[in-house]
C-alpha cells in the first residue's frame, strides 16, 4: 500500500509503490528518476549563485514575514513529518544536489509523446486485453469510444511507431470534453460513488510554462449531480489562488452539495524538505489544497478528518497529482464505481476522462524492472 506512515493529523505516501504494484506482472517500474526532487525548486541561476556562495539549500536566509496560521499549522507538521520520513528510509540526506535536474529532464522526455486528438462524444465502450495495436481503436485519427482495459490484468496499446502505452487493469479513458461523462453515464446506466477531478483553474505558473489549457468555464457546463449517486463522494484539487476555495464553495452550493473535508498536499523533497519555503509573499508554496463534498440529501457519514496533511515527494511533471484511492480507503472509504475527471493519468478499475487521459501511461514513464 502507498501509504507509509498515519497518524492523527497527517499522513505520507510513496506515489512510486502504488504504481509499481499496478504494472508488476509486465515487470517494469516507473522511473525512479522522475522522483529524484533533492532540492528545493528554484530557478537554475539562483541555486547555481547559492552553491557558489556555499548556502545550504536547507538552511537559507529567510525573510522575516508574517505566515497565516494555517501556513504555521502546516510548517509546523512539516517538521514531524521530515522526522518520521528519515526514520522511516523514505527520506534520505544526500551529499550532493543538482537543483532536480535528472528529474526535470526525465519529465521532459515523458512529455514527448504523441496521444490522439479530442474524440467526438460517444459511449460505446471497446474492451481489450492483454496488447492491442493503436490503428484498432481510432477511425479517422481520433479515439471515439471509451477504451477498457480487462480486469485480468494491465495491457499494452502500441501505436504506429511501435510506441506503448501501459493501461492498468480495469481502467477506461475516454478521450474528450469531461461533459460527455453525461451522455455515458445515461447510455450505460452507470452513477459514480466516486469524483475526483483536477479542474484547468487559471494559474500564471500554468500560463507561464503553458502546460496545459486553461478553461474554468468547463465547470459551469458540468452538471455533476446528473452522474453521481446520493451517497458519492467529490473531490476537487484546486489552486492557491485567492479566492479560488470560496468559488469551489460557491460551486458547491449551485450543485447542492456540502463541503466535509479539506486537506493540503505538502510536497517535499527526497530529503524531507517542503520543496518551496513557507514564504506567502513569493506566493509560492509548497502545498496544494484538495476538498471533498457530499450531496446536501445524503445521509451517509464519511470517516475523512475535517482537516489532514499528506506529504509525498512530487512526480517532476508538472500539475501532476498523487493518486489517493489508497489514502481514501485507509479511511474506509467504500467505492465502486470510482471517476476521474480532466485526467492525464489511469487508475486501475477507475473511468477517466479528458484531452490527454493516458499522457502518463507512456514507455517514457516506465522502465524494465531491475532484477534484485
Amino acid at each position: 500500500m502507498s501509504v507509509i506512515h498515519v497518524e492523527e493529523g497527517f499522513a505520507i505516501l510513496d506515489e512510486q509503490i502504488y504504481y509499481n504494484k499496478i504494472f508488476g506482472k509486465l515487470n517494469i517500474e516507473i522511473r525512479s528518476e522522475l522522483y529524484e526532487i533533492n532540492s528545493k525548486f528554484m530557478p537554475n541561476s539562483q541555486f547555481q549563485a547559492m552553491k557558489k556562495r556555499g548556502i545550504s539549500n536547507r538552511k537559507r536566509k529567510m525573510r522575516n514575514e508574517e505566515k497565516s496560521e494555517e501556513t504555521t499549522w502546516i510548517q509546523g507538521i512539516a517538521s514531524e513529518i521530515r522526522k518520521i520520513g528519515l526514520s522511516s528510509g523514505y527520506f534520505t540526506k544526500l551529499d550532493s544536489h543538482d537543483n532536480n535536474e535528472c528529474a526535470r529532464s526525465a519529465a521532459e522526455k515523458a512529455l514527448l509523446v504523441k496521444t490522439p486528438s479530442k474524440s467526438m462524444s460517444s459511449s460505446q465502450v471497446i474492451e481489450f486485453e492483454s496488447t492491442v495495436e493503436m490503428d484498432n481503436l481510432m477511425c479517422n485519427g481520433i479515439i471515439s469510444n471509451w477504451i477498457l482495459c480487462s480486469e485480468n490484468g494491465p495491457g499494452i496499446i502500441e501505436d504506429s511507431e511501435n510506441h506503448k502505452f501501459y493501461i492498468p487493469p480495469g481502467a477506461t479513458f475516454h478521450v474528450g470534453d469531461v461533459t460527455d461523462v453525461e451522455q455515458f453515464s445515461v447510455m450505460n446506466e452507470v452513477l459514480f460513488d466516486l469524483v475526483v477531478a483536477d479542474p484547468p483553474w487559471f494559474s500564471l505558473s500554468v500560463k507561464r510554462k503553458k502546460t496545459y489549457k486553461m478553461d474554468e468555464q468547463v465547470l459551469v457546463n458540468l452538471n455533476l449531480p446528473s452522474f453521481t449517486t446520493d451517497d458519492s463522494l467529490i473531490i476537487f484539487w484546486i489552486t492557491n489562488r485567492k479566492g479560488v476555495e470560496n468559488e469551489m464553495n460557491e460551486r458547491f452550493q449551485q450543485w447542492d452539495m456540502e463541503l466535509i473535508a479539506t486537506w493540503k498536499w505538502l510536497k517535499m523533497t527526497t530529503e524531507g524538505e517542503p520543496v518551496y519555503d513557507f514564504d506567502n509573499i513569493r506566493h509560492k508554496v509548497p502545498y496544494e489544497t484538495v476538498v471533498f463534498a457530499k450531496k446536501r440529501t445524503s445521509s451517509k457519514k464519511f470517516d475523512l478528518p475535517e482537516k489532514l496533511i499528506f506529504a509525498s515527494v512530487p512526480m517532476a511533471v508538472h500539475s501532476h497529482k498523487p493518486p489517493l484511492l489508497d489514502l481514501l480507503r485507509h479511511f474506509n472509504v467504500d467505492f465502486k464505481q470510482p471517476l476521474e475527471l480532466f485526467a492525464r493519468s489511469l487508475l486501475p478499475s477507475t473511468h477517466s476522462i479528458g484531452f490527454e487521459p493516458f499522457l502518463l501511461q507512456s514507455e517514457h514513464i516506465f522502465t524494465p524492472k531491475k532484477r534484485m
